[in-house]
């Protein structure tokens, strides 16, 4: 709808705007004579009276079905690109500034030619911030996403009450609790997150999680030993250097995705055991030396990285720059 009918009636009209002005069309100001207002306010009080319930009634009516609606509209009008289906109805378009809410019973999915496809299970709240022509931009307040995606990597970011959730091509879920802690479990491709300075890249078959006011967590891959997992969500939570070396003691070959993510979160004498242990699970360039990754080279840190066999480093500092 154009912005302009608002303002003067003129331009595209809104369906759902022109249903509202028809239901108050009989509230509307009507200019009359002198003789006619005098006519009125001579009608006994009793008849006014009811007059004025009528239309209290009639407004209370109105305010209860639009605080009803799913989809709660903030006052902009631009096409999100999205369009929504209400438990496999038909579809209908998203505009940005909505909130979808699906309540206790309901799902919903979204869908984008140009973006991918969002399903949200019940019980989730979900705010579309930006069109898609833009990058696609959205909120998960609380609930449960399954994002698949195939627009550009960092074109569709999804911001949580912990961390950001940047697409770089892939199938995953996301979950945040009431509290805006989250988990994030990656199906194929890869998603960064990221908060302030911490970030975590989780490839397919990884997840990692995020805590309000911390940010992301250092991801594993969802078949690590369970003496690792449980020593990493100590560290995490609390630097512990007992849990660093319980992770780095039953970490295996694979699990150096884990061991490198320790690097940017340790430092000193902790730092240089990260490295030391990650040397034993991949082969590093004679390059790379400890003084450097202890002092926190990121050149340093970015070859160790390529040794991983993960992919090199350029393609995902390219997206950085979007944000």
């Amino acid at each position: 709808m154009s912005e302009q009918y608002l303002w003067d009636g003129s331009g595209e009209a809104d369906p759902e705007i022109q249903e509202l002005e028809k239901a108050l069309s009989g509230f509307r100001y009507r200019p009359r004579s002198l003789r006619a207002q005098l006519e009125v306010s001579s009608q006994p009080a009793k008849k006014s009276r009811r007059w004025w319930i009528a239309v209290a009634v009639a407004a209370s009516l109105i305010v209860v079905s639009i605080v009803g609606l799913r989809l709660r509209t903030v006052f902009t009008f631009t096409d999100s690109g999205w369009k929504i289906s209400w438990n496999g109805s038909q579809a209908r378009s998203l505009r940005s500034g909505q909130t979808i809410d699906t309540g206790r019973h309901s799902t919903a999915q979204l869908s984008s030619d140009f973006v991918g496809e969002v399903r949200l299970d019940a019980g989730s709240r979900l705010k579309v911030l930006r069109p898609a022509q833009d990058g696609q931009l959205l909120a998960l307040e609380h609930g449960t996403i399954h994002a698949f995606i195939w627009a550009p990597p960092g074109q569709f970011v999804v911001d949580t009450p912990s961390a950001r959730t940047i697409d770089l091509g892939c199938r995953y879920t996301l979950h945040v609790d009431p509290n805006g802690n989250g988990v994030l479990r990656v199906e194929t491709g890869w998603v960064a997150f990221q908060w302030q300075k911490v970030e975590s890249f989780i490839p397919a078959g990884a997840e990692c999680s995020t805590r309000a006011a911390r940010g992301p967590g250092t991801p594993y891959y969802d078949d690590a030993p369970a003496a690792l997992t449980a020593a990493l969500s100590q560290f995490d939570e609390t630097n512990s250097a007992i849990a660093l070396q319980a992770v780095l003691a039953s970490a295996r070959t694979r699990d150096a995705l884990t061991i490198w993510h320790l690097l940017a979160r340790t430092k000193g004498d902790e730092r240089s055991e990260v490295f030391i242990r990650l040397g034993e699970l991949v082969r590093l360039p004679p390059t790379i030396t400890k003084e450097s990754i202890v002092r926190g080279d990121p050149s340093a840190i970015d070859a160790a990285w390529n040794a991983l066999g993960l992919g090199n480093t350029d393609w995902w500092r390219e997206w950085k720059r979007r944000w």
